[in-house]
């Protein structure tokens, strides 16, 4: 059993291959351990690049421990990365580090920016865009719209605190306090919650039609 705690970059030869353990103290959580074998080029980053930035129900990680992640496999210039998951392996590639590195750097102020100018999380999720850097960085595109949603949710709980702009946090709201609420808005009548919520599925609009009809 491994009984040894890595904290900084160690050297290390196992069967006669020359290794480096490298400790990485951002990206999904923060304690990631990373292994790269410089003679042939190829890194096992783990689950560094895990787009939830933390398991999906603990929030681990944090967005300039990604950045400071990706800055740092890029000066390694790997020739091949093994992710902790096939499917990360197969889109998060060395090859688009470099842009996404630059991608989530750009989205990550303009994260900041929206959060300063009192804009919710859904209005800042709602104007997002690919930043016009990815067109030179093509392999990068399908990385960064994987995480680029979950980048800017973790950033937001982040920064800004208890209270949120829309009211949140300020006077928590019971399920039944809030269904009496829309309750006002139907009239009473239960049939106003049914139709909403057919209405918002038939626009795929799932996750909002939950929100009417559980109240209801």
């Amino acid at each position: 059993m491994p009984d040894q705690l890595i904290s900084q970059p160690t050297p290390l030869t196992a069967g006669g291959t020359e290794l480096v353990l490298y400790p990485a103290p951002g990206g999904e959580t923060a304690d990631a351990l990373m292994v790269h074998l410089p003679a042939s080029g190829v890194l096992f980053t783990g689950d560094v690049m895990m787009p939830y930035l933390g398991q999906p129900f603990a929030a681990e990680g944090s967005p300039e421990g990604l950045l400071e992640a990706l800055a740092f496999i890029g000066s390694l210039r790997p020739r091949l990365l093994i992710q902790g998951h096939s499917t990360l392996t197969e889109l998060f590639t060395a090859g688009a580090v470099a842009g996404l590195e630059a991608a989530l750097t750009r989205l990550h102020g303009q994260v900041l920016d929206g959060i300063r100018n009192g804009r919710t999380l859904p209005d800042i999720l709602a104007q997002a865009s690919l930043p016009a850097v990815l067109r030179d960085h093509p392999a990068a595109v399908v990385p960064y719209l994987v995480i680029r949603d979950h980048f800017t949710e973790r950033l937001y709980h982040q920064r800004t605190g208890y209270w949120q702009p829309d009211g949140q946090g300020l006077e928590p709201a019971s399920a039944a306090e809030r269904a009496a609420a829309l309750d006002l808005l139907a009239g009473g009548r239960d049939e106003q919650f049914a139709t909403a919520a057919a209405t918002l599925i038939g626009q795929g609009d799932h996750a909002l039609a939950l929100q009417i009809i559980q109240p209801g």
